[in-house]
């Protein structure tokens, strides 16, 4: 059974903060019961500042690699500007570097095939620069999937996902990249090409 965390716990927030802001909450609690305890609780109470410093680590490693809202921008705006080719070596070239087996595909929704693990995933991607993608394209894409027999599917726009998409993917196993996690794939990818 795998452990899910309330979206609106102190401990999920924390994880979606800066690391730096774990590690102040955790001095604050070890310093208020250092301060306010009696002596033979002080311990104690300094050491319920631990998962602080649990947490702090944790998004730390989780941050490690993430970029900055000014060069997602950049990123985006880079995006926008290329043409199918180049993107999409880019994004095999990131693909590749998570540790995903790529494979093309020429025709239907989706435009690469990646298996990592024995499951296969559908990306569509050529979809990137269009203003809107609504849920007749992650309808196919779902088709396609069911047909090929993978595990999930992926759809990536610039753009916005209509409400009914996102209600759809939330039913489904489909994963949604918007503006940011594209910047990240573009990032990765020009670091494994430049690398």
């Amino acid at each position: 059974m795998k452990f899910k965390m309330s979206e609106k716990s102190l401990f999920a927030a924390l994880l979606r903060s800066p690391w730096w802001v774990s590690f102040l909450v955790m001095l604050a609690v070890a310093l208020v019961a250092g301060a306010l305890l009696p002596d033979a609780y002080k311990t104690a109470g300094m050491l319920g500042a631990f998962p602080f410093l649990v947490i702090g680590v944790m998004a730390a490693w989780r941050q490690r690699n993430a970029i900055s809202a000014d060069r997602i921008d950049a990123l985006t705006v880079q995006a926008r500007s290329m043409g199918w080719r180049d993107f999409s070596i880019l994004v095999e070239d990131a693909l590749r570097q998570q540790g995903f087996a790529v494979r093309r595909l020429g025709s239907g929704p989706a435009d690469f095939e990646i298996e990592k693990d024995g499951r296969i995933t559908l990306v569509s991607a050529k979809r990137w620069k269009a203003a809107a993608v609504g849920a007749e394209h992650l309808r196919e894409l779902l088709a396609a999937r069911e047909s090929q027999q993978a595990f999930s599917c992926t759809c990536m726009s610039l753009g916005t996902f209509s409400q009914a998409a996102i209600d759809l993917a939330q039913q489904s196993p489909i994963q949604l990249l918007g503006p940011a996690n594209i910047a990240q794939l573009m990032h990765d990818g020009a670091q494994a090409h430049h690398g």
